[in-house]
């Protein structure tokens, strides 16, 4: 049974049991896979609790986001990677027209 970090600190950072559980999760995911390069040997439980721990002590924030603010986001990335994919390609033409 895990004591600390307290359900209840940990549902002030997450504000939602869903929100902390999928947060967790993730970043439980990532130590394991993290550990796993680095060839250590890491349970599943142990993970878990260090991301717990990490979420209490605001090492990882938890961002809430409604699809729309989602959505939002992900289209300002598209964007984003369409522009430096253009500048690329500028340049790769630059350099193509300057042989």
């Amino acid at each position: 049974m895990m004591l600390y970090p307290s359900i209840m600190k940990l549902m002030e950072k997450a504000g939602n049991r869903y929100s902390l559980v999928i947060a967790s999760s993730k970043y439980a995911r990532e130590i394991l896979d993290a550990g796993t390069e680095e060839g250590k040997n890491m349970d599943g439980a142990r993970s878990i609790t260090r991301a717990a721990e990490e979420i209490a002590a605001d090492r990882v924030l938890i961002i809430n986001e409604t699809r729309e603010q989602e959505m939002e986001r992900e289209a300002e990335d598209m964007a984003k990677a369409q522009a430096l994919e253009a500048a690329e390609h500028a340049l790769e033409n630059a350099e193509a027209d300057a042989e």
